[in-house]
């Protein structure tokens, strides 16, 4: 607790971690949900989401190594943090218009968030912590990481089983509505989180400065 108020970029990273797993698991029971009615027999259903999900560990991958070296080195960083927060904000807001969306739109939410997170947001948090003392860099991404993860998942699931005998079983609409709040509340810390992220042009040109300095010390 005293890191975190020390550090409050550990406090926005801990918030951000914890909206980003909850939208992803809402996220996730929408499509399990939706791909349940949507393809009755077991075996098109297990090959579907086997094919689903390779797409998504091919396209993150291709993503991870050609697309977002490319775009850090030439898109300010903050800017490319809010752009994928948006991108996927308005994916979920549109599923949530549709009272009977279909399994494309639902999984096309899910697949953008899952892409993105494989590919571009761990890179930008990793770089969040590039200007942070030792402490917040290693202690503090451990805690953020392990609960925040946790928090996240299990919250989500505690926060329906509250529910459902208030309200009964969420509609597919009633996750999307709820899948809109966490992704509002996770675009609000990253648009928080992109005013500390250190630019990778920037960081580039400081380094290569630092490494002419000692090579003249030299």
């Amino acid at each position: 607790s005293d890191l975190f108020a020390r550090v409050p970029t550990l406090k926005l990273l801990f918030f951000e971690v914890i909206n980003f797993q909850s939208l992803s698991a809402l996220l996730n029971i929408a499509f399990v949900t939706k791909l349940r009615v949507a393809v009755q027999d077991d075996v098109l259903r297990a090959s579907w989401t086997g094919n689903f999900f390779a797409l998504v560990n091919a396209v993150s991958g291709c993503m991870q190594f050609l697309v977002v070296p490319w775009l850090l080195k030439r898109a300010d960083t903050g800017l490319v943090c809010r752009v994928m927060s948006l991108s996927v904000l308005c994916f979920v807001i549109f599923q949530c218009l549709q009272r009977d969306p279909s399994l494309y739109l639902v999984g096309g939410s899910f697949f953008l968030a899952k892409a993105l997170d494989y590919s571009l947001r761990g890179v930008i948090n990793e770089m969040v912590y590039v200007p942070l003392d030792f402490e917040s860099r290693y202690l503090g991404k451990e805690v953020v990481g392990v609960f925040g993860n946790r928090i996240g998942k299990s919250g989500i699931a505690l926060l329906l089983s509250g529910l459902t005998p208030l309200f009964g079983d969420f509609s597919l609409q009633g996750l999307s509505c709820l899948s809109t709040f966490f992704a509002v509340s996770w675009s609000m810390c990253a648009f928080c989180l992109s005013r500390v992220i250190p630019n990778a042009r920037s960081q580039k040109v400081s380094n290569k400065i630092q490494d002419d300095n000692t090579d003249k010390n030299d």
